[in-house]
């Protein structure tokens, strides 16, 4: 691959666009934050974080924290929010903030981080608890006149975009599934990104994050049916392929690799502000039926191909992938079973699954995949290529056998 240009990307112009959270990017990123809490007057803020300022390898929330404390801004920390948190850690995280009773709420690390801070802060400003909020616009529904606070996030990997988005996904233990809170209420009012927190990211969990953040991109844009879809939003999912494509490769070879790291961490919110627009389908539909056993981004990266090609029969799908063309190959592909194709051996190339056999679960998980995925009838009318709820077992047991 040829030396990374930054000047062939212009993505921080797009980051711009975004109506919903203004995003701070790049490295005068953690010093804005400082300047933002200072301008604004605050006299309380709670930081949350995850690991312990001695345990963790990556030190984002030490120096957020160092840096307000610096900057003169008053500030605590809460750490120790655990990947893939649970109903019962934002209870207790809404605990927290109930008795700080903070003017601004921050969120430092990854998008376990990001969504649970989201969640808990929701939960307290409304009174319900988290169980309650499960689901499309619950609270801005229940209370249409309150406008809500909104946590302020600093994300330290570059993956899930939780930074720009209105998603929160939680574990409810008692039910053995990951819950999604669908909440505009949630969009975090300002975000800001600093690629360097990323350098100490192993690299199993940079392909794992880099992978859903691709696979954010690409549903996006085979998304041709949203609608209020902002007009911008298929060239920020181009570029934030454009930018995986480039960067991934590198930093797959150089840990170190600042400018990668920087692509990275741009095309992750990127993917973030394409699926508040064009939201997701069938791929990350059925991935949470592997909750607990894969990585989320292996589980969607290893769906991808399948569901695009099941998506191919469509006509306009057909069309939109060829916008794709050239971003995974050496040359422009001529068809779009050539762009599918490509984009899975990128996938692989890049120390991801090449087929679901290669996520190491058992093949039961097709069946449950399915079945869960019907009790989605929402998705699967909604996805590129609808599917009916009659028939959506049989289909897309079919689709998974076949991608073995």
């Amino acid at each position: 691959m040829t030396k990374l240009s930054e000047a062939e990307f212009r993505y921080e112009s797009m980051l711009d666009e975004y109506p919903d959270t203004a995003i701070c990017f790049g490295p005068g990123a953690i010093k804005s934050l400082g300047g933002y809490l200072l301008e604004k007057q605050v006299s309380n803020t709670l930081i949350f974080g995850g690991g312990t300022r001695s345990g963790s390898s990556n030190r984002g929330l030490a120096l957020v924290v160092e840096e307000l404390c610096r900057d003169g801004v008053p500030a605590m920390d809460s750490q120790g929010i655990p990947p893939e948190p649970t109903v019962d850690d934002v209870r207790n995280m809404c605990e927290i903030i109930r008795k700080v009773q903070p003017d601004e709420v921050v969120a430092v690390g990854g998008g376990s981080v990001m969504d649970a801070a989201k969640a808990a802060y929701l939960s307290v400003q409304t009174g319900l608890d988290v169980q309650k909020l499960f689901g499309v616009n619950r609270a801005s529904e229940q209370f249409p006149d309150k406008e809500f606070k909104r946590v302020i996030c600093v994300p330290t990997t570059a993956g899930t975009g939780s930074e720009a988005t209105p998603y929160s996904n939680i574990v409810d233990h008692d039910a053995g599934v990951k819950k999604l809170i669908m909440e505009k209420a949630i969009i975090p009012q300002v975000s800001f990104v600093y690629p360097k927190f990323t350098l100490t990211m192993p690299e199993k969990l940079t392909v794992t994050t880099a992978l859903d953040a691709l696979v954010h991109c690409v549903e996006s844009v085979l998304n041709y049916k949203a609608e209020n879809a902002h007009p911008n939003s298929v060239n920020w999912g181009l570029q934030g392929i454009r930018l995986i494509a480039a960067g991934l490769p590198e930093v797959v070879k150089d840990q170190t690799h600042e400018l990668g790291r920087t692509f990275l961490s741009a095309a992750a919110v990127l993917g973030g502000m394409c699926i508040r627009n064009r939201p997701t389908s069938l791929p990350h539909l059925c991935s949470f039926s592997f909750y607990g056993k894969v990585s989320h981004g292996d589980a969607v990266a290893a769906l991808l191909p399948p569901f695009w090609k099941y998506y191919l029969d469509e006509p306009a799908v057909r069309e939109v992938t060829m916008k794709m063309a050239g971003i995974f190959g050496s040359a422009p592909e001529k068809t779009p079973e050539e762009v599918v194709r490509n984009a899975a051996k990128f996938i692989a190339d890049c120390k991801g699954p090449a087929c679901l056999a290669d996520l190491g679960c058992d093949k039961s998980i097709i069946a449950k995949a399915a079945q869960d995925a019907v009790l989605n009838p929402m998705k699967l009318q909604s996805c590129p290529r609808p599917v009916s709820p009659d028939t959506a077992a049989e289909i897309i047991s079919g689709i998974l056998e076949k991608a073995w």
